[in-house]
């Protein structure tokens, strides 16, 4: 399979602190992969890479098949394919309908097209009944769900997940984990969350990455990572040690 992400040599610096360091990060697609490691690890920083939100200073990033030169052409073209969920996710003034219908008119969508599309995807996460409701005033949890609403309706390929449940009730959270497996299972969307929760991210990934001091220490699969990891680094903070 080709990879969705293929990452060589990737340094990322903010000033003259080096924040991000890749030697090589090949991800195949169509599972779900999570993103661990302490605050400062650069997990954000490298999501942000993979979604062409933050650029690198060196190496070579290819995504979706394609070389990436940023160039503006390019990078609204791809950006198209791939959302982004975040933790505190931005509702513009109006409906949850609105909001949802907001990226489909950017892309152009008829108003008689886009309306089966809404539909299905507020149906999808448990949130028909929100259609007309201020998206203002919404809970964390259905404020979540509907900001993946929102990406589900315009059909990534890539669904980014930055914290998505660490501000949300419990049982809030319970729902979005079960509506990442079904998008995944599902639809074959390659999902990559980035978590602080570890019980989540070995209930909800295939595969995991895990970053310190901007390197990637390790990847596997999420029942090994967890039960035989092999750098002491990893296998400390997954005990819950917060010294390294």
């Amino acid at each position: 399979m080709t990879p969705v992400f293929k990452l060589h040599n990737i340094i990322k610096r903010y000033g003259q602190r080096e924040v991000l360091n890749i030697g090589e990060l090949s991800i195949p697609g169509q599972k779900i992969y999570a993103i661990l490691g302490p605050n400062g690890s650069g997990k954000t920083t490298l999501m942000r890479i993979m979604a062409l939100l933050t650029k690198n200073d060196t190496g070579t990033v290819r995504v979706l098949n394609e070389d990436i030169n940023w160039g503006k052409e390019q990078l609204l073209k791809l950006r198209r394919q791939m959302t982004m969920v975040t933790q505190t996710s931005f509702m513009f003034e109006g409906t949850v309908y609105a909001n949802i219908a907001y990226g489909l008119k950017v892309r152009r969508k008829s108003d008689k097209n886009i309306r089966p599309i809404i539909e299905k995807s507020l149906e999808l996460v448990g949130m028909s009944a929100f259609a007309s409701a201020d998206a203002r005033n919404l809970s964390g949890g259905e404020r979540q769900k509907a900001a993946i609403a929102r990406a589900l309706a315009l059909e990534p390929r890539v669904l980014f997940l930055d914290e998505p449940t660490a501000n949300i009730d419990p049982q809030s959270a319970v729902e979005i984990e079960r509506y990442i497996q079904f998008i995944n299972r599902e639809f074959g969307t390659t999902i990559i969350l980035v978590t602080h929760n570890l019980f989540q991210a070995r209930r909800l990934a295939d595969e995991v990455l895990f970053l310190w001091d901007g390197k990637m220490v390790e990847k596997g699969t999420g029942k090994d990572l967890f039960e035989n990891a092999k750098d002491q680094r990893t296998r400390s903070f997954l005990c819950g040690e917060t010294v390294f």
